[in-house]
């Protein structure tokens, strides 16, 4: 599997947090996003799509 994306959200007081890791051609990159209050399910899935 040479491409993959991976998306972990957890909760770091006070606030949400995903971490949304990428392997590309044997490289990982890491992003951390803060998503603030408790997301929905809906609200992580649409800034999936945007970003």
């Amino acid at each position: 599997m040479d491409n993959m994306v991976k998306l972990t959200v957890y909760f770091e007081a006070p606030f949400w947090v995903g971490v949304f890791e990428r392997v590309a051609s044997g490289k990982l990159a890491v992003c951390k996003v803060t998503f603030g209050a408790e997301p929905k399910d809906y609200a992580v899935w649409a800034y999936v799509l945007k970003n």
